[in-house]
């Protein structure tokens, strides 16, 4: 799993541009966010008209994770990595939040199941000016540690005041890339490299062919292999309408599937191969795994409905 950190200050535009970095991309994504508060607006911003097959949405408003609740944003982190396993955490702290120590937080969870990717941070350029000297601790920390900064709110700017402000932040981080034109104009190639690149700037080995990241690939002549651990159901019946879902094409093509998983207090064993299959109850306790395979997986749908009873993190799915 790679954690993409896209920060910035409050009303920056992170939720805006994460919607449209979801809906450019094929990647499949979990995202964490942050509320300040205790109303979860983000998360209704940003499923509303994207597509809601590939998001899974976190929510952590009692504390903030870069700095109160440092064990519970591992957790939470550890949990998605080990629950689901996304291709990609995309992690939105709150706009108050100090880039510098959400990156120290994850760098303490960090081995071969987890990577860092190059994080971002979204600048308002519009209200940059007015709010910066306010707030500059924030918005230099936030800039000093990103590894590309997206200045918003600036399309309808002229040329000199987009520069003036590139040339701003170049004076605190010259490393980074620094993005003035209005992200929505970039094509395809720019949004596939801010999954490419680590937190120290190594090219990473995608486990999948660049070209299949964005949508309409043409290599879709491969099965695809989905599997999961830690599920649960409240029910055996439950299980069964699933399968019978998974026959009629609910969950994508799958043509295989099958594992171990706990409902309603019985331990059970499923097969589902072609347009039939079975499920068995066992005197052992088992421990929960399962594999799909097929194309077109609807993963997210999978896991929402096989993570049904589970004792993990509070979750709010959101499926076609």
């Amino acid at each position: 799993m790679k954690i993409l950190i896209i920060s910035g200050f409050l009303g920056a535009g992170k939720t805006t541009f994460i919607k449209e970095m979801v809906k450019r991309c094929k990647g499949e994504f979990a995202i964490l966010e942050n509320e300040y508060s205790s109303l979860d607006i983000d998360s209704a911003k940003l499923t509303d008209n994207s597509d809601k097959s590939k998001i899974n949405i976190w929510e952590m408003t009692e504390g903030c994770i870069c700095c109160s609740t440092k064990g519970d944003f591992a957790t939470s982190v550890l949990t998605i990595a080990n629950a689901l396993d996304p291709e990609y955490l995309v992690v939105e702290p709150s706009g108050v939040g100090m880039l510098g120590n959400v990156i120290d937080n994850i760098k303490q969870i960090e081995y071969e199941r987890i990577g860092l990717l190059a994080p971002i941070t979204i600048v308002d350029g519009y209200n940059f000016s007015s709010r910066f000297d306010e707030f500059k601790d924030l918005y230099i920390n936030q800039i000093k540690f990103a590894k590309t900064i997206v200045v918003s709110k600036m399309e309808n700017t002229d040329l000199s005041e987009k520069s003036d402000i590139e040339t701003f932040l170049k004076g605190i981080n010259d490393k980074a890339d620094i993005l003035v034109q209005h992200y929505k104009d970039m094509p395809d190639c720019w949004w596939q490299q801010l999954f490419l690149k680590d937190y120290d700037g190594n090219i990473i080995q995608s486990v999948k062919k660049s070209e299949d990241f964005f949508e309409n690939s043409d290599s879709a002549e491969d099965f695809e292999t989905l599997s999961i651990e830690n599920m649960g159901m409240l029910s055996p019946e439950k299980l069964i309408i699933i399968l019978e879902m998974m026959l009629r094409g609910e969950f994508g093509d799958i043509v295989r599937a099958k594992g171990f998983l706990q409902a309603g207090g019985q331990n059970l064993q499923f097969d589902l191969a072609g347009t039939k299959y079975s499920v068995l109850f066992l005197e052992n306790e088992v421990s929960s795994k399962s594999v799909f395979i097929g194309k077109n997986i609807l993963r997210q749908r999978i896991r929402k409905y096989f993570f049904e009873n589970s004792e993990y993190v509070k979750i709010r799915s959101y499926s076609k």
